[in-house]
């Protein structure tokens, strides 16, 4: 990751950031930008477990995705009341037996944050998805 990124540290500034490098012509530094505004907004969060940060990841990374793909700020509300009727990792459980996820897979792909996704979780951290089902 560029050092100009990695000095930001506030998500908004990595948004104002992307905007601007997209508009001079550096695409590539936006997504490092989009990449790492997901990875502070989950670190402002306090949680028990790798496996919970990267569920955190994955809801920002489907929020970046979101928006991106509409062109203006959206957030995954119902993702976010799923977590907290159930939890953050059987909201994230429940979000892949809806599907719902698959639509945005291409995006961030396109974003370069296809190790965010929903899957890309559940497949790094099975025991922790098994762990709260049983």
């Amino acid at each position: 990751m560029n050092e100009l990124v990695t000095r930001i540290k506030d998500p908004q500034l990595c948004y104002v950031f992307a905007r601007n490098a997209k508009r001079n012509g550096h695409p590539e530094l936006a997504l490092q930008a989009y990449r790492h505004a997901v990875n502070l907004r989950a670190g402002q969060h306090e949680v028990d477990s790798q496996a919970e940060v990267a569920a955190l990841r994955a809801i920002y990374a489907y929020e970046e995705a979101l928006s991106y793909s509409r062109g203006k700020r959206t957030r995954a509300t119902g993702t976010w009341q799923l977590v907290n009727r159930h939890g953050l990792l059987p909201a994230l459980r429940k979000r892949l037996q809806s599907r719902n996820g698959e639509d945005v897979q291409q995006v961030l792909v396109e974003l370069g944050m296809e190790d965010y996704s929903f899957s890309a979780v559940h497949e790094d951290y099975p025991e922790a998805f098994e762990a709260r089902a049983a």
